[in-house]
């Protein structure tokens, strides 16, 4: 008999599963209130393509700024976190913040921006997924290297002061 029931709480759990996957499926087609297109209501119009993003301007000067923070240290090394921020009033696309460092400080490793790096200079690149930085948005960044947790003697977001 436990066999039955089993089976029987089996199939009426897939019943309801499959009901609400349905009705999920109709809402989420339909989440603007408007039904489902039908066949007759299509119309011979061309294919839609994938839409631009918002134009994005390019940095002017002193539209943004960086900011630098030395966020944990140790013995031979630390962790620092660099934020870029848009003051200006319109999005903008791409940036890149070039980080003079002392000679001694060497980068081991980069997080949230494509980097290159020698011997005392970071550059910071914006990568696809956080290229576009809307207004009074900022991103966040950073670094560990070895050597002395000191600040970059300088400084430039898309080659203006920090």
């Amino acid at each position: 008999m436990w066999h039955l029931t089993r089976d029987r709480v089996l199939m009426l759990t897939t019943a309801v599963m499959v009901v609400a996957a349905g009705t999920m499926t109709v809402l989420y087609l339909t989440k603007d209130g408007a039904a489902p297109p039908t066949s007759a209501a299509r119309t011979s119009d061309p294919t839609p393509t994938a839409s631009a993003p918002p134009s994005a301007a390019p940095a002017k000067a002193g539209s943004m700024k960086a900011g630098y923070a030395v966020r944990s240290k140790w013995k031979d090394g630390f962790n620092a976190e660099v934020t870029v921020t848009n003051l200006g009033s319109q999005p903008i696309q791409g940036w890149t913040v070039q980080l003079k460092l002392p000679k001694d400080v060497d980068v081991t490793s980069t997080w949230g921006a494509k980097a290159e790096h020698k011997t005392g200079e970071l550059i910071l690149q914006s990568q696809a997924w956080n290229t576009y930085l809307e207004a009074g948005g900022s991103i966040r960044m950073g670094f560990e290297a070895k050597g002395d947790a000191a600040q970059p003697t300088s400084c430039t977001v898309n080659g203006s002061p920090c």
